[in-house]
């Protein structure tokens, strides 16, 4: 030891140099097992990420079920105002169990939208009480194999062979699409508690609407395990459905099943608010969605050959008509999907072309009175009529012709040109009679703008109308003249006063 040294300097050294030295030592162990820890969370983490990839299956079974309660909102008179509207409970069941064939281009790849769908029916019923008033609906057994186009959303749904009717496509028109669900999914790996925002255009084809303007909703990865990982949605969106504007908020939960590579189970609690249509009430509801998927290995009752679909081209425009019937009229009619029965009354069934909640024309269809069998109302006599109907706001008549329909039946055709409420209008005047004495008017009434997109229709309407059944109202006596027709009020005494009152709403 030096003797220059203090003893107790020495000492402080070494004590120093221990503690720099067991500092280093457990910074170094500190470092060492900092290390290898984060290297075993990564390692953790890394096992229990999983990752997303949809597998399309390109036949499936479905099972839906929908429950839907609230209240809908119905204008007081839906030929003159939207407005003013009353409010009617709701409260409706509805199960649907299919088959789900893809049909899609060959040269398409897998991860596009999927642009058609081929199903079969096995079930399709809705029960529903609207005011304490019950309906059951139930599609046709003719009806259960269907095509379903997605090129443009809502989704079009068609019959390869026969037509429905306006109650079955609203049975089959549903705020979920079993075809887009995938869509929800994300994609790459997944943890516990990840959560992603699910694209818009995604949520549009997947509740079936036609546009979307804005929104959020978000999914949470809620737990992962061997077979499946669980997901929980929640947020809003703002859009439109044919043109009326709609607002939804979504709740729900759905699974992706890890061995079939796709979304197998679905539940979505929707609370929905549309406005009132041209075409059909509004509403506030809360819809309660349950679907169910499972891959088949083969048919079970669709075809085994595949429907044939040109994606070149839109759905076929010749199936998709619908048949409209007026039991008051005791007349059935097919048109094309635009055409929507408004109200069927005594004295008056109406009904009105919309395309994208804008009124194209209008047709009111009335009974008149039964002439003896093999008698027949003139051409002349019946343009007598309508020159007298009209009165002033007639300016001249452009047409007037007859012959037999498709049906067998006499049709005569008049088309006026006119005006009323400032508005310059067109009416075109169809009556049916056959020889049993049967008769009825339809009586179409659009204005001048609107006559292109009219496009003819007149000529569908008048080749395809039919009786439903042999008239049971009892033959009367011919009149001298239409005007007895006139005064009796059946001939259409009323064009001026209610048809072209709603002529401004058809600009």
């Amino acid at each position: 030891m030096d003797r220059q040294t203090p003893p107790n300097a020495t000492r402080r050294a070494f004590l120093a140099n221990s503690v720099v030295a067991s500092s280093a030592i457990l910074a170094a162990s500190n470092s060492w097992w900092g290390s290898h820890a984060l290297a075993a969370t990564d390692q953790k983490n890394a096992k229990s990420a999983v990752e997303i990839t949809v597998t399309r299956q390109p036949l499936v079974r479905c099972r839906l079920e929908l429950e839907v309660k609230g209240n809908v909102k119905v204008p007081t008179d839906p030929l003159q105002s939207q407005e003013a509207k009353t409010t009617l409970p709701v409260n409706s069941t509805a199960s649907l169990d299919y088959e789900e064939r893809l049909l899609m281009p060959a040269q398409i790849a897998d991860h596009s939208e999927v642009v058609a769908a081929e199903r079969y029916y096995h079930t399709a019923t809705n029960s529903s009480v609207l005011n304490k008033t019950t309906v059951e609906q139930k599609l046709r057994e003719e009806m259960r194999h269907v095509v379903v186009r997605r090129d443009v959303l809502p989704e079009v749904v068609y019959s390869p062979e026969n037509y429905f009717n306006h109650d079955e496509l609203s049975l089959l028109k549903l705020p979920i699409s079993s075809v887009a669900v995938d869509r929800l999914l994300p994609s790459g790996k997944v943890l516990k508690d990840d959560r992603y925002e699910i694209d818009l255009a995604a949520l549009c084809s997947v509740l079936n609407m036609t546009t979307i303007e804005k929104g959020k909703v978000e999914c949470v990865v809620s737990e992962i395990d061997d077979e499946g990982v669980r997901f929980q949605i929640e947020g809003d969106v703002e859009g439109s459905v044919d043109g009326v504007s709609t607002r939804m908020r979504l709740l729900g939960k759905m699974t992706y099943d890890r061995s079939i590579k796709a979304c197998t189970w679905l539940a979505l609690a929707l609370h929905e608010t549309r406005e009132i249509s041209k075409a059909e009430p509004g509403f506030d509801i809360l819809a309660k969605v349950r679907l169910l998927r499972r891959p088949l290995d083969q048919p079970v009752r669709l075809p085994a050959v595949a429907a044939t679909v040109d994606f070149d081209s839109p759905p076929p425009e010749d199936r998709l008509f619908v048949e409209l019937q007026s039991q008051h009229a005791n007349a059935a009619v097919m048109m094309d999907r635009r055409w929507r029965m408004i109200s069927d009354d005594p004295g008056r069934c109406v009904m009105r072309m919309i395309d994208h909640d804008s009124s194209i024309a209008q047709c009111d269809l009335r009974k008149l009175v039964n002439l003896p069998a093999g008698k027949h109302l003139t051409l002349e006599a019946f343009e007598a009529d309508v020159r007298r109907s009209l009165g002033d706001q007639l300016v001249q008549l452009v047409e007037a012709d007859q012959g037999l329909s498709a049906q067998d039946l006499r049709v005569m055709r008049i088309v006026a040109d006119g005006q009323a409420q400032g508005v310059q209008v067109r009416w075109i005047m169809l009556h049916f009679s056959n020889d049993a004495g049967n008769r009825v008017q339809a009586t179409f009434t659009m204005s001048g703008q609107q006559v292109d997109a009219f496009a003819g229709c007149d000529a569908q309407f008048g080749d395809t109308l039919r009786f439903l059944a042999p008239d049971s109202v009892p033959a009367e006596s011919e009149p001298a003249s239409e005007s007895a027709l006139t005064k009796n009020g059946q001939a259409n005494p009323t064009v001026a006063e209610k048809e072209t009152r709603s002529a401004s709403d058809l600009k």
